[in-house]
């Protein structure tokens, strides 16, 4: 009888330590470091299954806590976009050190973890700032007229990139980043701002589409003022080198191309100072660390 009761306490133990959590799912968070209280903060919880894959329609819930203090629970919206990846949305009143409590359900799965975050209020010297280590990596590509391009033509000017290709399907990706671009350039005519130490470059995630001929008809499209930026493609590898130093992630999917939607901006040394995640960029932020670099 002793024994039953022994085995009986253990089962109802192991039943319990299994509840909510398990093994075959796992979940990252990515936040922003900075933010403009009261305003929208988003974050990214990437899900991954136990051999480390994308785990799609999964149901992901999340409400966030100020660490040591009484604020009451933020909850969080949730919205899945694919590949794995969930963008989170909440109203945020202030910067310090925050919790979030996540909840992943998928196939009668279930695992719950808490990931630490911490927050700065944004401010133009760290908004958008970086604390890695970062330079632009030697590379050989060439430009719209089918001229070469190395990093030696890069280094003494203030540079801002991005990664698109033409045959973008995507509207909400290629078609803003570059109007990132056309915004900036209005932004610096109107103001006078000059241009001489300023680079603004789109390397091509589909070189095998993306010829000389296909970015230049796609940069006259845009009407963008060439004097000063260029489109670049060229050998896949030479890419896939650029844009992995610089944790841009893309792979192409038929016709379609799946990518991380990043501006990198660098000094005149080629160190990266800045980067902007996400297509959709505050015009005037681009403009200030743009000409604060320069």
């Amino acid at each position: 009888m002793k024994r039953l009761s022994v085995f009986i306490m253990c089962l109802i133990i192991l039943i319990i330590s299994g509840c909510g959590a398990s093994n075959d799912l796992t979940v990252k968070l990515s936040t922003p470091k900075t933010i403009t209280p009261g305003e929208i903060y988003a974050m990214q919880f990437t899900v991954l299954d136990k051999q480390g894959k994308p785990v799609e329609d999964a149901k992901v819930s999340a409400d966030i806590t100020m660490k040591n203090m009484d604020h009451g629970t933020t909850p969080v919206a949730v919205e899945e976009i694919g590949e794995g990846k969930y963008i989170g949305t909440a109203s945020l009143p202030m910067n310090g050190e925050w919790i979030a409590s996540i909840k992943v359900e998928h196939d009668g799965e279930m695992v719950e973890d808490e990931k630490e975050f911490t927050i700065e209020a944004k401010t133009l010297e760290n908004a958008h700032k970086v604390t890695k280590d970062v330079t632009i990596p030697d590379f050989k590509l060439i430009d719209e007229n089918g001229k070469p391009v190395t990093k030696k033509d890069l280094i003494g000017k203030t540079v801002v990139m991005t990664f698109t290709y033409v045959n973008c399907v995507d509207p909400n990706a290629c078609p803003i980043l570059l109007g990132n671009f056309s915004n900036l350039q209005q932004d610096l005519k109107s103001k006078g701002t000059k241009t001489d130490n300023l680079l603004l470059v789109s390397v091509s995630l589909d070189p095998e589409n993306d010829t000389p001929e296909a970015i230049k008809d796609h940069a006259k499209k845009m009407n963008f003022d060439m004097s000063y930026l260029k489109m670049l493609t060229g050998d896949l590898k030479g890419i896939q080198n650029l844009a992995g130093t610089l944790g841009e992630h893309f792979e192409k999917k038929g016709s379609e191309v799946l990518h991380e939607n990043k501006t990198f901006i660098f000094n005149r040394d080629g160190k990266l100072t800045h980067e902007f995640t996400g297509s959709n960029i505050d015009r005037n932020e681009l403009y200030q660390v743009v000409t604060m670099e320069k």
